[in-house]
Parts: structure tokens; C-alpha cells; sequence
């Protein structure tokens, strides 16, 4: 379970500088072009990835519910609005909007699907959020 914990918690920390890292280039080039300069490397090294250590073809694109490719999609509008939001912002306030909006989108979609039973705390925290939001929005 640490491992876990510590394994996301450099993952947020990854976020973190990759936003920052993006919103400078989107300063110097656009939004847009950040994130397709962002996607192609990433391309690149999981495609390395891949052939190094897995032995196996990469599955036909055939193959795989169209669904399941919105997650590309999203994510690439993720990139966008991140390197466009970080150096406007700040990277502080920035980063809890994101968090905040995931927070909420994960409750609404663990709700919509069954998978997490409701108690009072989820609304308090997405309260919490909605609070720390405001606060580093409108206060000096």
C-alpha cells in the first residue's frame, strides 16, 4: 500500500513539472503546439517502451472499442487546457482546480456507476474543494 501511495504521489509530482514544463512552451509557441510537442515524445518513448519489454504486437486498432480511444481524446484536451491555464494562474491554483475537477468528476462517476456507496463526507469534501478553490481565487 506505500508503494502505492508514494508511486502516485510522484506521479502528482510528474503532473506537476510536465504543466509547468508545458506552460512555458505554450508561452513560446501556442497551447496547441505544446501539447502536440508533449504527445509525440510521449509517443515516441512508450513506443521504445513497448518494443524494448514486451514481446508482444501492439493489439490492431480493429480490435479495440472505439469508446475506449475518447481516453487519448481527453487526454490530449487535458494537455491543452493545462499548458494554456498553468502560466496565467500559477501553478498552485492551477493545480488544485484540476485536482478539484477530478475529485468531483471521480465522485460523480463512481455514483453514476455503483461503485462507491454514498456518505456524508463525499459532499463535505467536494465542499472543501469548492472552498479551497474560492479561497486561493479571491484572496490575497
Amino acid at each position: 500500500m506505500l508503494g502505492a501511495v508514494l508511486i502516485a504521489l510522484a506521479g502528482g509530482a510528474a503532473v506537476g513539472m510536465s504543466r509547468s514544463i508545458n506552460g512555458r512552451l505554450t508561452m513560446d509557441r501556442g497551447a496547441f503546439t505544446a501539447s502536440a510537442w508533449n504527445h509525440w515524445i510521449g509517443f515516441l518513448l512508450l513506443t521504445v517502451y513497448v518494443l524494448l519489454f514486451h514481446r508482444v504486437g501492439m493489439p490492431m486498432i480493429a480490435d479495440v472499442p472505439v469508446f475506449y480511444l475518447t481516453g487519448g481524446v481527453i487526454g490530449a484536451c487535458f494537455v491543452v487546457i493545462s499548458s494554456y491555464v498553468f502560466p496565467r494562474i500559477g501553478a498552485a491554483r492551477s493545480g488544485l482546480l484540476i485536482i478539484g475537477g477530478q475529485m468531483i468528476t471521480g465522485l460523480i462517476i463512481d455514483l453514476a456507476r455503483g461503485t462507491a456507496e454514498f456518505h456524508i463526507g463525499q459532499p463535505v469534501g467536494v465542499a472543501l474543494i469548492l472552498l479551497g478553490i474560492y479561497l486561493t481565487r479571491y484572496t490575497r
